[in-house]
C-alpha cells in the first residue's frame, strides 16, 4: 500500500470491527478529530494488540460520501467522514467513495489541522 508509519496499541475495547476507523490514545473509537491519534489496521479485541498508523497512507471506512482531494475527519464513532469547512481534519482522499464502502487516504494525525 506504500509508505506509512505504525504504533503499537492495546484496545481497550473490542475493536474486531472496528478496522479502518479511527482510534483514540486510549485504544477506544475516536470521538473526534482532535482525539483521533492513528487508523485501526487489524481487528483485536479488547486487551489485544492493536496496530494503528499515525502518518502516511492508509485504508478508511468511509462514514458518508467523500470525493477525491477532501479533507478527512471522523465522526463521534469512529468513521471517517469529509471534514467541513473550519473542521479539524488529518488527513485527504486519494479516491472518491460513497457510505460504508473503503477508501484510501493520506494521513497525518500527529499533526492535526483546522
Amino acid at each position: 500500500m506504500g509508505y506509512k508509519e505504525s504504533i503499537p496499541a492495546v484496545a481497550g475495547e473490542d475493536l474486531s470491527s472496528a478496522q479502518y476507523h479511527a482510534i483514540e490514545i486510549d485504544g477506544t473509537i475516536a470521538q473526534n478529530a482532535t482525539t483521533a491519534i492513528g487508523m485501526l489496521q487489524n481487528k483485536p479485541e479488547s486487551g489485544e494488540d492493536a496496530e494503528l498508523t499515525y502518518s502516511g497512507r492508509s485504508r478508511y471506512r468511509a462514514g458518508g460520501a467523500i470525493t477525491t482531494g477532501g479533507r478527512l475527519t471522523c465522526s463521534a464513532s469512529g468513521w471517517i467522514t469529509a471534514a467541513g469547512s473550519g473542521d479539524d481534519y488529518f488527513g485527504r482522499a486519494l479516491s472518491t467513495v460513497t457510505s460504508g464502502s473503503i477508501g484510501e487516504g493520506i494521513f497525518n494525525f500527529a499533526a492535526g489541522q483546522a
